[in-house]
This record gives structure tokens, C-alpha cells and sequence, in this order.
């Protein structure tokens, strides 16, 4: 699950131009711009006098409420802290790599974000179906839980996510070179010549839903 807030975050570090795609022109020459110039920057705030202030929480709270990127002081405060924790505020310099304001930003989340070598990260999945029949017999529930974790193995980690969505493309795209499903057109997973070989081979990979009935 998300962290409660994500989405307004997110939409907060687009309105500051995180997001563009486009290439900067502070970031064309060798001499690169630090993280905190390169903000300063997109906030339109330029002046060394100001760079103490934003460069702390609060200072980029105050200044995302006063550019009117965020009307909220909660999330502006959120949208601060994350800024603080990728290190956007840091007198470090931007790598060459770096040639846009999406690209500065992707780089600080991936640094930031990685997994350590003692986490991974984890999927669970449920469905529960109440089932009633016309001819009166009681009802039953069905319920399917699925529970991975991320995996490490010869040094290398596959994340739970990775795992539990890549391998059914897979799947899929394997059965229709190996001519399995033989329905054409665009075909939803309930399909029993899609979902019975495809549940087979998952289970091959160590991935089976636990399924009980009341």
C-alpha cells in the first residue's frame, strides 16, 4: 500500500516541475548545478539570501504554501519532508547523467528508495466470494489468499512486485506462442485455457494461491 498522502506528493513535486521531461538548461553544461541550486531553481527562488530557509523543512514548506503549489499546510509539509529525505535540498552536485528535472529526481529515488541488503518488499493478495445458489442450499464462502515476498538469490534480489507481475505475462505471452489458447481476441484471465496451464506453471515458480471454503 501506498503511504497515505502519495498521490498529493506526487502531484505537488509535478506542479515544482519534477516531472518535465524536457531538457533543462541548467543541466547541458559540465559545470553542474547542486541539488539545492537546481530547486531553487524550479521554485524561482534564486537569491543565496533565500537558501538557508528553503534548504530546511520548514523553509520549503513556507515557500511551496507561498508559490501556491499546494493549498494544504499538511501536505505541504508532507511534499517538504519528502524533498528533504531524497536529498533535493543537498549542496551536492548533479551527476552528468542527469539532463532533465525528471531525470534528477528519478536518480534521487533510486538512491534513496533501493532496498537494503536485509529488506524486501512483500504482495498480498485476497479474494473472498460469498456464494448463494437459486435452489436453496446454503451458501458458501470462498476465500484465495497469495503472500510472497521478495527473493534473493546468488546475491541478486527480485522484488515480490517484479515476480508476481512479470511472470504471468510471461505466462501468457508463452502460451499464445506455444499456440495453447487458441481463442482469439481480447481474453480476460477467467478463460480456463488461459488460467488452468497458467496457474500450473505458477506454481512451478513456487507461487500458489492458498484457497479454503466455509
Amino acid at each position: 500500500m501506498h503511504l497515505n498522502g502519495f498521490s498529493e506528493i506526487m502531484e505537488t513535486l509535478a506542479r515544482i516541475g519534477f516531472f518535465n521531461t524536457e531538457p533543462h538548461p541548467a543541466l547541458e553544461y559540465e559545470k553542474r548545478p547542486t541539488y539545492v541550486s537546481f530547486l531553487l531553481g524550479l521554485l524561482g527562488t534564486q537569491s543565496r539570501n533565500l537558501a538557508g530557509k528553503v534548504m530546511g523543512e520548514n523553509g520549503v514548506m513556507e515557500t511551496i504554501l507561498g508559490l501556491g503549489l499546494c493549498k494544504e499546510q499538511e501536505m505541504a509539509s508532507k511534499t517538504a519532508r519528502t524533498i528533504i529525505f531524497l536529498g533535493l535540498h543537498e549542496e551536492i552536485e548533479i551527476p552528468l547523467s542527469c539532463r532533465s528535472a525528471f531525470d534528477v529526481i528519478c536518480l534521487r529515488m533510486e538512491e534513496r528508495l533501493a532496498y537494503s541488503s536485509t529488506e524486501h518488499d512483500m504482495v498480498l493478495l485476497h479474494h473472498e466470494l460469498e456464494v448463494e445458489f437459486p435452489d436453496g442450499r446454503p451458501a458458501e464462502n470462498h476465500r484465495a489468499t497469495l503472500l510472497e515476498f521478495g527473493r534473493t538469490e546468488n546475491g541478486k534480489t527480485t522484488s515480490a512486485m517484479a515476480f508476481t507481475v512479470g511472470i504471468p505475462a510471461a505466462i501468457g505471452a508463452l502460451l499464445l506462442l506455444a499456440d495453447k489458447i487458441k481463442t482469439r481476441g481480447v481474453l480476460r484471465p477467467i478463460e480456463p485455457e488461459v488460467y488452468v496451464p497458467a496457474l500450473d506453471i505458477l506454481q512451478a515458480y513456487g507461487i500458489k494461491l492458498l484457497e479454503k471454503m466455509d
